[in-house]
């Protein structure tokens, strides 16, 4: 019990999410943030670069059910807060049919520079994540840990896919907001960096250079962040179900110390320089963001160089389930399991729209998904199935 109270305290873990504020009615996205924000007395509702968009952060957490608590507890706060201005909010990648004509963005300075500096994707970008930041111990180096764990944001991407509609068609791909993401600079998967040294040569330059306005701006899947002392998982989407999510950020968790604990070796296929490495995983992310749990990834030393993802995620849990049982977070690797049977937030879209035809229907329904368990659960079916 003192080993894994140690680790839990040592390598904390916290959930940013993002949240479509929609119609109570149409399920339309709706620029409503101000009017929402005015009215939230917790001051845990944060505001974003569009104004349908409210941002929560949970409380530095120890665990997996301390995470999807903490989510059930801001969620329920957002929900309550939005719906006294007939508002609803919704968990999930991109909205599956409003535009981005006519709303509006936020008054924030940092935004304001945003925008003017990114013009038109900042304007039509309503893009709504899920973002994992894993403390590390000032005595381990984050960078060696960033080249370990690069490797497998592929693996996390396809568990939290729930983006597959966008602008009213089914895109072809289960996270659309990632293919809408890529075309900010500085995103993507890190490049291998030698040391912490080389890190700050880089950023430095940037800054140098006016690239950048602060290193705030380097969009990474994951990154060492600028102000916490974490690494920070940017690549996933909000996941509809609070459950999903904690599963999801638990095996982040994981993955961050196996590093440190020397289980994870850095994804470095044998006979390629680390630059065709990174061009590889990088087509990695693309086929994640495209095919979801349906996704194979390349593997050079595999049979036919490929690997289905479902089987790279359940080859991945087995590779760090010592690490979740020190950390008292064995039961993830279950729940793991059970996304890979049901199938990720995207799958689930699919199959609401193919039975409705309607993708208010799939609004209403990821309203629904984003608040079970929370205590405003409206549809006692679904609760009790969950």
């Amino acid at each position: 019990m003192g080993r894994a109270s140690g680790l839990r305290e040592a390598f904390t873990v916290g959930v940013e999410e993002e949240y479509q504020l929609v119609d109570d009615v149409a399920g339309e996205l709706r620029s409503r943030a101000r009017d929402v924000l005015a009215f939230d007395w917790s001051a845990e509702i944060r505001g974003e670069l569009q104004e349908t968009t409210l941002e929560i952060g949970t409380h530095v957490c120890t665990s997996m059910e301390a995470v999807e608590k903490e989510l059930k507890r801001l969620r329920l706060q957002v929900a309550a807060t939005a719906a006294a201005h007939d508002l609803r909010i919704v968990a999930a990648g991109v909205h599956p049919f409003s535009r981005w004509e006519g709303h509006e963005r936020s008054r924030e300075a940092r935004y304001v520079r945003i925008e003017r500096e990114y013009g038109r994707i900042a304007r039509d970008e309503h893009n709504f994540g899920m973002h994992i930041h894993v403390a590390v111990p000032e005595r381990l180096d984050r960078i060696t840990l960033l080249n370990a764990v690069r490797g497998y944001i592929p693996h996390l991407v396809a568990l939290s896919c729930s983006s597959p509609f966008y602008e009213g068609e089914d895109t072809g791909y289960a996270s659309y907001r990632l293919i809408l993401w890529r075309r900010w600079p500085g995103n993507g998967v890190p490049p291998r960096l030698e040391s912490a040294e080389e890190y700050r040569r880089y950023v430095n330059v940037l800054l140098r250079a006016r690239a950048i306005p602060d290193e705030r701006s380097i969009y990474w899947s994951v990154r060492p962040h600028a102000i916490y002392p974490t690494l920070e998982f940017r690549a996933t989407d909000a996941c509809p179900r609070a459950e999903d999510a904690a599963a999801i950020a638990a095996l982040a968790r994981a993955l961050v110390v196996a590093a440190a604990q020397g289980r994870l070796p850095e994804w470095a296929p044998p006979g390629f320089s680390s630059g065709a490495a990174h061009a590889l995983l990088a087509e990695n992310e693309w086929r994640a963001a495209r095919d979801g749990l349906d996704a194979w990834l390349v593997v050079p030393d595999a049979p036919d160089a490929r690997v289905p993802v479902r089987e790279a995620i359940r080859g991945l849990a087995a590779q760090v389930a010592p690490t979740l049982e020190s950390l008292g977070d064995g039961a993830a690797v279950e729940r793991i399991d059970a996304l890979l049977e049901r199938g990720n937030a995207a799958d689930r879209m699919r199959q609401v729209y193919r039975d409705s035809g309607d993708l208010g229907v799939v609004v209403r329904w990821l309203a629904g998904e984003t608040l079970l368990g929370v205590g405003l659960d409206r549809r006692r079916e679904q609760r009790e199935a969950a």
